[in-house]
């Protein structure tokens, strides 16, 4: 499946879903995510990509546009599954933008920085760092 094929409409407990990573900061020197990388403050809202039915270079891919459209540098990408928000009483919503017809949204955060932080460090604790490949080992679209 390509970043043209249109995912499921529900995201699955067992998805893993994509947190692109455009701030070297969020990135400790052990390769781990700080919890910073998964808050959303000061948006309501989490924007994540569907790794469903996506090649490797599709996620890349996403990942760039995502970066060139804030400007910013495309570092790697947090890794997690869909039933780590859930545990947290987060939701998962499918949210096909223009682009990335995998996008999702996690909602339902509480309103305040210092709470979101608090789950924003349960889900750093499981998320999985894969960090963007350099240049020669870019893979082709």
């Amino acid at each position: 499946m390509n970043s043209h094929t249109v995912p499921p409409s529900t995201v699955a407990d067992d998805e893993v879903l994509a947190r692109f990573i455009l701030h070297k900061r969020y990135i400790r020197n052990d390769g781990t995510l700080k919890p910073d990388s998964f808050i959303p403050h000061p948006h309501p809202d989490l924007s994540v990509t569907r790794h469903i039915g996506l090649e490797e270079s599709s996620i890349w891919a996403i990942g760039e546009g995502v970066a060139i459209q804030q400007s910013k540098t495309l570092y790697g990408r947090g890794d997690v599954l869909a039933s780590d928000f859930r545990s947290l009483k987060l939701r998962v919503d499918a949210d096909p933008i223009p682009g990335n017809a995998h996008h999702a949204n996690v909602t339902n955060w509480p309103q305040d920085k210092p709470a979101q932080k608090m789950y924003a460090q349960e889900i750093a604790a499981v998320a999985s760092f894969v960090s963007r490949p350099s240049a020669e080992n870019w893979p082709a679209n």
